[in-house]
């Protein structure tokens, strides 16, 4: 029943849209497919927000002292498949980009077609008390959902109808970005619970691989399109931008909490970059840069990993502060904007004094009035001693003159030293990215001196581009 519902929901949507659009503007049509993309986009960020159980579908291992050994394959692909339409359709419906669309058309919307026919499958887990998200009624969850399906699969097909795209199987160029674009697509955009609901919690290593991996991908990334057009960069640096903010987003379906509201740095990250690469603000990435940068080195350098490599925590962990590293690198790397001079340690300084600020305070009351330890925040590291002893356990004396507010004992010298500590190591990411510049004008300085000699000794036009482009 439920799957007639919504395929007939589809058809008259379809139907209706194509009506009313007929003959009206291409704007109107664009205007009116931009809002309803939106809307698809508000609904996929709210349902992380409800409950699901499919979080506990883990292969073999332990996940709070309670051991699972479950397996829904299909479930798994269907997910998988049908999450990348929050960041596919945007760049689909928002750019000219005949790639995204592509992807919207012959990849996502199959997906969003099979989860539909298998929708009961879905809402086993939706409406499963195991589940730790908000509960609904059954109704409005299955209302929720099937409005979610219509619009996913109703935006790729009237973008088809309208505007006649088509793969072009004839340009040999079109079909190769498309066929290696999918598995590069499905593994940036993967779920969190994608590994452990297939592979379980693995006994590997797991630090040294994630960071060959970022290596590899942010210099792939940055030479593959670094003589791209300014409008292809751009579109790369803000899908991976919606990538990071869903990627966030998926942490509430181990459910809400006020520790879990996005007030460390590297959480506030999705939403800075969304703000400052989609709003191109200069003055917040200019902060991004500098401060998330920073926050995102220590956080991959010295990681907070628990046991479980492939486990839900671990691997929001890593695609979280992964795209934390590579966007901004990218934004700079790729001329997306001005690079950061000395008044990008000003936007710094007073941003840094604000969130640290802000940190300080809600941590303090947060703390000190909690009425369960499940409350209690550790928001820049400022409130755990023990948690804090073990970055920096050679410094002895961080626990000396404590303040006890309610039962909650803080540490003013810890607290300080945070801040200074920081500060410092900001400077010294300006510093090191100032001689990374330099380092990389004169490494193009040589590469054009190279094609000069090229051509003069060949007497031939090199194929090498002299200058970037805008």
């Amino acid at each position: 029943m439920y799957q007639a519902i919504t395929f007939v929901s589809t058809l008259l949507a379809i139907i209706l849209i194509l009506n009313i659009f007929k003959n009206k503007s291409d704007e109107s049509f664009s205007k009116f497919l931009k809002i309803l993309t939106l809307i698809y986009c508000v609904l996929g960020f709210f349902r992380f927000m409800l409950s699901d159980s499919f979080v506990y579908v883990i292969n073999g291992g332990y996940l709070d002292y309670v051991k699972y050994d479950r397996q829904d394959i299909l479930q798994t692909i269907l997910r998988w498949g049908y999450y990348i339409g929050y960041s596919i359709l945007p760049m689909a419906v928002f750019f000219k980009n005949r790639f995204f669309k592509n992807m919207a058309s012959y990849i996502f919307l199959p997906f969003a077609v099979l989860s539909a026919v298998f929708i009961n499958d879905y809402m086993g887990y939706f409406l499963s008390p195991e589940g730790n998200g908000l509960k609904l009624v059954p109704w409005i969850r299955y209302t929720y959902f099937i409005v979610e399906l219509v619009i996913a699969m109703t935006i790729p097909v009237v973008l088809q109808i309208k505007e006649k795209h088509v793969l072009n199987i004839k340009d040999k160029k079109e079909l190769i970005y498309f066929f290696v674009g999918i598995p590069l697509i499905l593994l940036q955009v993967m779920p969190v619970y994608t590994p452990q609901s297939l592979f379980g919690y693995t006994g590997i290593g797991i630090h040294t691989p994630w960071l060959i991996i970022i290596a590899i991908e942010t210099i792939a990334l940055y030479y593959f399109f670094r003589f791209k057009s300014y409008d292809t960069r751009y579109q790369l640096v803000v899908f991976l931008t919606i990538v990071l903010f869903y990627h966030y987003d998926s942490l509430y379906l181990m459910g809400f909490s006020i520790p879990r509201l996005p007030i460390q740095l590297c959480n506030m990250a999705a939403y800075f970059y969304m703000i400052a690469v989609l709003f191109k603000r200069q003055r917040l990435f200019n902060f991004c840069y500098i401060v998330n940068m920073v926050g995102t080195l220590i956080a991959i350098l010295a990681p907070d990993l628990n046991d479980g490599p492939l486990g839900f925590w671990n691997m929001h962990y890593m695609f979280e502060h992964m795209l934390v590293f590579i966007v901004p690198v990218l934004c700079a790397a790729l001329r997306l904007f001005p690079r950061v001079n000395k008044s990008a340690l000003k936007h710094m300084f007073v941003g840094f004094v604000i969130y640290y600020v802000f940190c300080l305070t809600c941590g303090v009351l947060l703390n000190a009035y909690a009425t369960n330890q499940f409350n209690r925040v550790n928001y820049f590291y400022l409130f755990d001693l023990d948690k804090a002893k073990s970055y920096v356990s050679f410094i002895k004396f961080v626990d000396k003159f404590p303040i006890v507010i309610n039962g909650f004992t803080f540490y003013p010298l810890l607290m300080a030293i945070i801040f200074v500590s920081f500060l410092a190591l900001c400077l010294v990411w300006y510093w090191a990215t100032q001689k990374l510049f330099a380092i990389n004008d004169d490494h193009f300085e040589l590469r054009k001196a190279r094609i000069d000699l090229y051509e003069k000794i060949t007497g031939k036009k090199s194929k090498s581009l002299r200058e970037y482009p805008e």
